[in-house]
């Protein structure tokens, strides 16, 4: 006896790909919005890094510099590290944007495969290095500014912050870091 699907399980079978497809694409453009949204309000040095600090890893950096108690030549220093190849940044971030967009298209195209997504897979992570490598330049020039007794301090800070991390995953349970923290 041969099973004949019915109009209904069809639909609920199509809709149910359009779901799963829909979260896909809206995961892939997310990711690059939250990290904008989350570093766009980083601040630093008694004021805000602004638009420059739109990199994920970098809003963490910018608090932590908080901390430092720059000088205002320090802070200064600090405004023209982040200015230098502000063109270049915003540009690489259009670019991630673009690519995103075009892997959600193809996402939701009536086929594809990882052979249609690999090329753009690839452009994505070439992209995602040069702003690491950005980012990693700039805070190392940052940190190439201050005095030893400011990097002794961030150095504690950050160890009371992963402290304080551990603590947070010992009350939030297993598995409670993947769910807050979006992998790249």
């Amino acid at each position: 006896m041969e099973y004949k699907q019915s109009s209904t399980e069809y639909d609920l079978m199509k809709n149910s790909i359009a779901l799963a497809a829909a979260a896909a694409v809206s995961l892939v453009c997310a990711q690059p919005l939250m990290a904008q949204t989350q570093t766009a309000t980083t601040p630093a040095a008694g004021g805000g890094f602004g638009h420059h600090a739109m990199h994920a890893g970098f809003s963490h950096f910018g608090m932590l510099l908080k901390s430092a108690n720059l000088t205002t030549a320090q802070q200064e220093q600090v405004r023209q590290i982040l200015e230098a190849n502000k063109a270049q940044a915003k540009s690489l971030f259009q670019q991630l944007r673009a690519v995103r967009e075009q892997i959600a298209t193809k996402l939701l195209a009536t086929s594809v495969t990882a052979a249609d997504l690999a090329p753009l897979q690839q452009r994505l992570t070439h992209i995602q290095q040069l702003v690491d490598q950005d980012m990693i330049d700039k805070a190392l020039a940052i940190r190439n500014i201050l005095t030893p007794d400011q990097v002794a301090h961030l150095a504690q800070v950050h160890q009371q912050l992963q402290g304080l991390h551990a603590q947070l995953q010992n009350l939030m349970g297993p598995g409670s870091d993947e769910m807050a923290e979006p992998s790249n």
